[in-house]
């Protein structure tokens, strides 16, 4: 095999990086956004990367860290409004 193609193919199966991971768990709707590009989206361009370069193993792990991420801050929010609740 090609060592171009040995490349690419370990590139494709490439788990995301812990950075990455974190961008897609912390940050799935927050995202920060270039002033002269007002629809810029972080986590939707590094999608599109994903799909464009066939990398399948990192797409498939950002869509579950972005779901993990929405459930996680909507929990804290819930967590958040109960104790305000709680103690007023």
């Amino acid at each position: 095999m090609n060592p171009e193609e040995e490349n690419r193919r370990k590139r494709a199966e490439a788990n995301l990086s812990k950075t990455e991971n974190l961008q897609f768990f912390i940050l799935p709707f927050i995202t920060p956004r270039a002033r002269h590009k007002p629809t810029d989206d972080f986590s939707q361009s590094q999608l599109e990367r994903f799909k464009k370069y066939g990398y399948d193993t990192k797409l498939k792990q950002a869509n579950q860290l972005i779901i993990y991420g929405i459930i996680f801050w909507i929990g804290l929010a819930a967590f958040i409004g109960y104790l305000v609740n709680k103690f007023s």
